[in-house]
């Protein structure tokens, strides 16, 4: 009988919420710690928890064996850096740090686990595609495309996304890491070609919009966008090979039903079978990537979105800033935006 893994929560916020929503069996929330001494407390009542004042006292005293880490951007590494040093197994959210750099400078001790909260990899339309796509293995992918983009709301210029200092980068860095991550799994060797990333339409100093071409070695081709002047939430990822086309779309909630749609091309060409996959049920990614990091503290599986991944995606969105910063200044340099040369 394996032993109870006791877990903690370091940021009471949404997400964090909702992580800690989606516990598997064999777990239990034993602490919580939140900057907002208030949240703190409300999030201990509700999930039948200890509440610490502070990051140290929750270290010293909550008895756990690992921790989820939802902090604004800012604190995500130095949280992590201080879980790892108290020999405690970490799943930090996405992006987990605010650049590469910093991330690079987090060190994970043997036999430690860190985990990236990368959810989406956990999607079932995901699996399915990727799945899918293993079974295939004879017909390569061509060329992919994400497109990934909210409405916001009133205000949202003035949350601690919008601020530089504190988000390090505007929706590229937020909602860009996942399809940049998705991406990766499926075409590994990604490198930028182009983009294009700016501030069209928010008051704030981060970029609201971003478009981007990335190439690997042998031709293939992904292009993002993602977006907070969507005005209605929508999610599309697809996938085009020789033989077929992958439409993966909606991801729940505001964002419509999940489903993939398969689209197979006959021998003569002309309108292709479809086969359309619909999961209407709740959202499970939530589930299954907690699972997937409590198999992994107790070696009964691998880590499925870790450290790595989650460096070869922060380069790519350094390189993809850069690019655009690099290709702004050639044609105009009063449009200069240096906050974004990290």
């Amino acid at each position: 009988m394996k032993q109870t893994t006791r877990l903690a929560a370091v940021g009471c916020g949404t997400i964090g919420r909702r992580r800690c929503e989606a516990l598997p069996p064999g777990t239990e929330l034993v602490a919580c710690f939140d900057t907002d001494a208030s949240k703190a407390e409300a999030f201990a009542k509700d999930f039948g928890c200890q509440s610490f004042t502070s990051l140290e006292a929750l270290i010293a005293s909550s008895g756990c064996d690992a921790v989820f880490v939802a902090t604004i951007n800012s604190a995500l590494a130095p949280t992590v850096k201080a879980c790892l040093a108290a020999s405690l197994h970490v799943l930090v959210e996405k992006p987990g740090a605010c650049s590469f750099d910093e991330l690079s400078n987090v060190t994970v001790p043997d036999g430690m686990i860190l985990k990236l909260g990368f959810n989406h990899r956990f999607h079932p339309a995901f699996q399915k595609l990727h799945a899918e796509l293993t079974k295939q293995g004879e017909d390569p992918i061509l060329h992919m495309r994400a497109r990934y983009g909210n409405g916001a709301r009133v205000g949202f210029d003035r949350e601690w996304r919008a601020k530089v200092e504190l988000s390090g980068g505007g929706e590229l860095l937020d909602q860009g890491v996942h399809v940049l991550d998705l991406a990766s799994v499926l075409l590994p060797g990604l490198e930028v070609s182009s983009s294009i990333s700016d501030t069209i339409f928010w008051d704030m100093e981060v970029d609201d919009n971003t478009w981007a071409l990335l190439t690997t070695p042998e031709r293939q081709v992904f292009s993002l966008h993602v977006s907070s002047t969507e005005w209605k939430n929508e999610f599309s990822f697809e996938v085009y090979t020789r033989k077929r086309k992958y439409v993966w779309s909606g991801l729940g909630r505001s964002y419509g039903v999940e489903t993939l749609t398969i689209y197979t091309m006959k021998p003569e060409m002309g309108p292709p079978d479809v086969e359309k996959f619909e999961f209407n049920g709740p959202d499970t990614s939530w589930l299954l990537e907690n699972e997937n990091f409590v198999q992994a503290i107790r070696k009964d599986a691998s880590v499925f979105g870790g450290y790595e991944d989650a460096r070869r995606v922060l380069k790519l969105v350094g390189e993809i800033y850069r690019y655009s910063e690099n290709s702004r200044r050639k044609h105009s340099a009063s449009a200069a935006h240096p906050k974004w040369t990290r």
